[in-house]
């Protein structure tokens, strides 16, 4: 090609240019940003709102209702969701892919300030966040005040540790939980308060008609404007004792006030101690592990400010070290893969200078992968960082950064040494006859990213997009110093000259390798490392023995045939084995396509024993647990049965794994138990042993209370697969539920079925009798009102301290409302001033209220959900389908499968869609390249090839066929053509020079054989290491993640590559067969 000939022409040129790469990529390196994750912005946004000692249907009703209502008018919204539980609620909207989150947050933002005035006044924060991979926690701290006033720590945050941490670059929100501020106390002595004719509703209008602050506009005074301010709020405390009420008396007559904590409500323990957590998130464009440091060091340094005899801060969890954790691992694993693909490259040239030329192809190709993500960033914008995704789509390109390089080297060697060209016309030659192939091979890589880079509205493909990009860069970059520093090298270093120059090479290469090899044996360890050779021999034999006899039979017959040819005709070495082995297929064409077809059956009788798994549970070292509980539990119930269950757990941590046990009660977050293990690398227990073996140890005698196992950070819970029901009437909902949570607990593989309406707790319904309560001048909103300041279920006005605002709590003292009976003596005064005992008003019945209330679309909705175990999750989840679709429901109502399912379902046709569009893409290319519609199909039987090897894989090993694991077929897909690419396009050049077809074959695999086996193993060992922790370690983490991934593309190729070189040659010499006897009809036809 041009571009090669350029660069020989002008070497000083491509030098320079390839030395500036270099340098520019080096410092993209240092400049890139390290992340964890993509920089995702997902078209979710939810509100949620806390409103304390309120139940669903009073969330429901006061505030959920009109949030939907208001933020139903946004445009835009695809769905939108609402739940409404104990004391908080939230409204989920869901927008299309591709929608500008930047301006509906706006528009949520503002519809939420118009809805406020229709809310209760009293109503606490209300949060609005999105789906933002930049919004998650970066740091997560522990802090324990050792202190003598453990009121300090609030203010030692407030006025300290917050303001020092938002003055760091790249800090966006710090929020502390799990420590109370202090507030004013009103305890009202209800005995007191009723014998002097008095109720707590005029104690509290007494203290908010008192605790007030007016503009009274302005007055003119000379030549100044002056505004007119009534001052009236309190700012000492006996200014609310002394108040004086209607009747004389004074506040501190009734009532004990005092500047004290909160009555509890809300706890945090690790490891049975009392805990205030901090979480600290970063701004969406700062740099996570930079970011991380700093706080670390300040945080260190305020330690040693406050003193560490006061303050102590644990670091619970550090995102910034998963990244530096997971990059290094992918680097080793890169780096191990690397140096085994140069390894066999010498094993196959045996030549230090060729290897040297080769392996240079790596460390170029990736530093210009670096260079060109900066730029991206730089010049158009990009959100491109380095993350686990994009070092992953680095770790699967290594083994095929020297793919083009080995071709175009092999060729040039070929032309050098046994045509016998000059070095100079070699390089030119050599890579001019290879360019096409290597384009093509090239861009069929690429065009299987297509979807993934331009096909939008998937979560996995959002998180699969760096993925992609890294790969189509690599690839490109590879192909240009193949086609342009390779030719340039070997026209330099193939020459007869120089062993002096080998000598140095030899070392230094030795070198190289020994050092590479001690650090990678350094940093695992002599022990780990043998014990990895170890556990990885027993898992492939223990895998290999499942496998049925039939398939041994097929490929011990295939092995024994391929034995025989060796043997037989070993003293002609590889490629003449190989030509004998042609020559026989090419000989008995139709039996050795009925071998194949029976070696494709069985593979797809493999296949269909395959577990699919779309849904796939990614664990990540926590087990979480929700606890429901009756809501007649105070926080000291709640709080004697955490205990119990860290007593039962703590014991159990050594043997469990478990670095830590997290015990939460709280209203807004839920209660949960949340329990951290070790790392995957000092573990040998996965997250679903440990999940299972403290399910068992888990009580479950106590009524109302119930361990639900799978609950995650975010508030997702386990496995499983649900049926939503909607419409108007939510009694009818019910009947229905009930019915299809019948219908589908026979189901196999499901452990129980449940509904939303279920786990309802025990509460006092009060129905106030209206004619009685107007006989008396009261109405049902100030009986109501009354009751629940009363109670103290609410703050009703506020006192400015130095150090800002804190609530005035006006309530009964503990010991007046600890029962119904108190409940109902209290009194009410009336407008003539009579005091009215609140049994005579109302009715009281203990009943038991929903636990949850759900809402979509602004319908009633309820949900039928089946627990089950991942791998259940697709296969329960259509038989419930079609279970529902036999289900008549009345007019009005409809059902649809919950959002995961519909999810997984979307996933799997988006799927199915990109695979056809990338077999299509593919076969366009190879049609331009031969011009020809039929060799095109001959080289995609090497996808059918490859499926064999998959499902061998797959099935020795027992990995279901997942999404990770279907996205390495779709790279696989763009990988195994190429060895037919490269096949056939030098079959037809020395057709085309006027050989006869068979001959053609024969020399034309003879020549390509040592190319398409150095790629394939290249490709196999620069995967290897990715692939060998998921089979012999814990599944989890990195493993877990990307282990599927390399196990595909290994299997997939390393049969295809067999099956390529043996049976493609006979496809080929049939399918022009076909060509030609179809060429010969159509002239018939025209002549006739």
């Amino acid at each position: 090609m041009k571009l090669s000939e350029y660069a020989i022409k002008k070497p000083i040129t491509a030098v320079m240019i390839a030395l500036s790469l270099i340098v520019m990529g080096f410092i993209s390196l240092f400049r890139l940003p390290l992340e964890y994750a993509p920089d995702l912005q997902y078209p979710r946004m939810y509100v949620s709102y806390t409103y304390p000692s309120s139940s669903p249907e009073e969330i429901q009703k006061k505030i959920t209702k009109p949030m939907e209502e208001m933020l139903g008018t946004i445009p835009g919204i695809e769905s939108l969701r609402a739940r409404s539980y104990d004391s908080r609620g939230y409204v989920f909207m869901e927008f299309d892919y591709g929608t500008d989150m930047d301006l509906k947050s706006i528009q949520v933002r503002d519809r939420v300030d118009q809805v406020r005035g229709r809310l209760p006044e009293d109503l606490e924060r209300i949060e609005m966040r999105r789906w933002d991979s930049s919004d998650w926690e970066i740091l997560d701290y522990n802090m324990i005040w050792l202190g003598d006033n453990q009121s300090e720590l609030v203010t030692v945050y407030k006025n300290t540790i917050l303001p020092r941490l938002q003055r760091i670059p790249g800090v966006g929100n710090v929020e502390m939980e799990g420590a109370d501020e202090r507030i004013l106390r009103v305890d009202v002595d209800k005995n007191r308060m009723h014998a002097h004719g008095l109720d707590i509703r005029t104690l509290n209008r007494t203290i908010r008609s008192n605790n007030i602050n007016i503009s009274g506009g302005y007055v003119t005074e000379g030549d100044k404007r002056l505004a007119v301010r009534t001052v009236g709020e309190f700012d000492e405390v006996d200014q609310i004792r002394d108040l004086t009420l209607p009747n004389g008396l004074e506040i501190k007559d009734v009532a004990q006030v005092s500047y004290d904590y909160p009555e509890k409500r809300y706890f945090e323990r690790m490891d049975g101690r009392d805990v205030v957590s901090m979480e600290i998130r970063k701004t969406s464009t700062a740099n996570l592990v930079e970011t991380c440091r700093l706080v670390r060091a300040e945080l260190d340094a305020l330690q040693d400010e406050i003193g560490r005899d006061k303050l102590r801060l644990h670091l619970r969890r550090d995102q910034s070290e998963a990244v530096v954790r997971g990059i290094t691992s992918l680097g080793q694993s890169a780096m191990l893969g690397g140096m085994l693909a140069i390894g066999i490259i010498f094993v196959f040239l045996r030549n230090f200078r060729s290897t040297l030329i080769v392996g240079s192809a790596i460390p170029i190709s990736v530093l210009c992968v670096f260079m060109i993500m900066y730029l991206m960033r730089q010049v158009f914008g990009s959100t491109i960082t380095l993350n686990m995704i994009s070092m992953m789509g680095l770790m699967v390109a290594i083994g095929m950064l020297v793919d083009p390089a080995v071709v175009a080297l092999e060729n040039i060697y070929r032309r050098r040494f046994d045509v016998g060209d000059g070095t100079r016309t070699a390089a030119i030659e050599g890579s001019r006859e290879i360019g096409i192939p290597v384009l093509a091979a090239a861009l069929t890589t690429i065009c299987v990213f297509v979807p993934l880079i331009f096909i939008s509205g998937s979560y996995n493909t959002m998180w699969m997009r760096d993925f992609a990009i890294t790969v189509c860069i690599a690839v490109v970059a590879a192909l240009c110093v193949a086609l342009t520093l390779i030719p340039l090298a070997c026209s330099r270093a193939f020459s007869n000259a120089g062993n002096r120059v080998d000598l140095f090479l030899k070392i230094g290469l030795g070198t190289l390798f020994a050092t590479g090899a001690a650090y990678l044996i350094y940093q695992e360890g002599i022990v780990e490392s043998a014990n990895w050779l170890k556990d990885s021999t027993l898992w492939v034999l223990g895998g290999l023995s499942t496998v049925p006899i039939g398939v041994w039979i097929v490929l011990g017959a295939f092995v024994a045939t391929t034995g025989y040819f060796y043997f037989r005709f070993r003293h002609l070495g590889l490629k003449g084995v190989y030509t004998r082995v042609i020559s026989t297929t090419l000989h008995y064409r139709w039996t050795t396509v009925v071998v194949a077809t029976i070696i494709l059956f069985g593979g797809i009788y493999i296949f269909t024993k395959i577990e699919v798994q779309r849904y796939r549970y990614q664990p990540d070292r926590m087990v979480g647990y929700m606890v429901e509980m009756p809501r007649t539990y105070d926080i000291d119930d709640a709080l004697a049965l955490f205990k119990q269950i860290e007593a039962i757990i703590i014991p159990q941590k050594e043997e469990l794994d478990i670095e830590a046990i997290k015990t939460r009660f709280s209203t807004r977050r839920g209660n949960t138990i949340y329990l951290y293990l070790k790392p995957v690398e000092e573990s040998p227990l996965s997250t679903d042993d440990v999940k299972k073996k403290v399910s068992a140890l888990l009580p479950k005698d106590i009524p109302g209370v119930r361990f639900k196992a799978g609950f995650r950070r975010g508030g997702s819970s386990g496995t499983g697969v649900g049926v939503e029901i909607k419409g108007r009437n939510p009694e009818v909902l019910a009947i229905l539920a009930e019915d299809i949570r019948l219908r589908m607990d026979d189901i196999e593989g499901i452990h129980d079925v449940e509904t939303s309406l279920e786990s309802g707790t025990e509460e006092i319904r009060v129905s106030v009798r209206r004619e009685r309560a107007q006989q008396y001048g009261l109405s049902p909103q100030q009986i109501a009102t009354t009751v629940a300041t009363a109670l103290g279920a609410r703050g009703n006005s506020k006192f400015k301290t130095p150090d800002g605002e804190i609530d005035i709590a006006l309530q009964l003292r503990e010991e007046d409302r600890a029962t119904l009976d108190q409940l109902k003596t209290l009194s009410f005064e009336n407008n003539r001033g009579n005091m009215i005992a609140f049994a005579s008003l109302a009715d009281f019945e203990l009943t038991k209220g929903p636990r949850s209330i759900e809402r979509q679309d602004r319908m009633s909705t309820v949900t039928v959900f089946a627990n089950t175990e991942a791998s259940e999750v697709q296969t329960v989840g259509y038989e419930m389908r079609d279970r529902m679709d036999a289900i008549p429901l009345p007019q009005g109502y409809s059902w649809q499968m919950d959002r995961r399912f519909r999810y997984m379902a979307s996933e799997e046709g988006e799927t199915n869609f990109t695979m056809i569009f990338a077999a299509l893409l593919i076969y366009l290319i190879m049609a331009s390249l031969f011009e020809s519609y039929v060799h095109p199909f001959t080289i995609m039987f090497s996808i059918s090839f490859a499926f064999i090897g998959v499902a061998l894989g797959l099935y020795i090993f027992g990995i279901a066929l997942d999404s990770n694991a279907t996205y390495g077929l779709l790279i696989l897909f763009g990988i195994v053509v190429n060895n037919g690419i490269v096949l056939i396009d030098h079959i037809n050049r020395y057709r085309k020079q006027g050989l006869y077809r068979r001959d053609a074959i024969l020399r034309g695999g003879q020549d390509r054989l040592r190319p398409i086996l150095m790629t394939a193993t290249t490709t196999i060992l620069g995967l290897t290491p990715l692939v060998i922790p998921m089979i012999y370690g814990n599944a989890e983490g990195n493993a877990r993640r990307w282990g599927p991934i390399g196990l595909v593309i290994i299997s997939g190729l390393s049969i295809s590559t067999i099956l390529t070189l043996v049976i493609l040659p006979t496809i080929y010499s049939l399918m022009d067969d076909l060509s030609g006897y179809t060429k010969r009809i159509v002239a018939v036809a025209k002549r006739a």
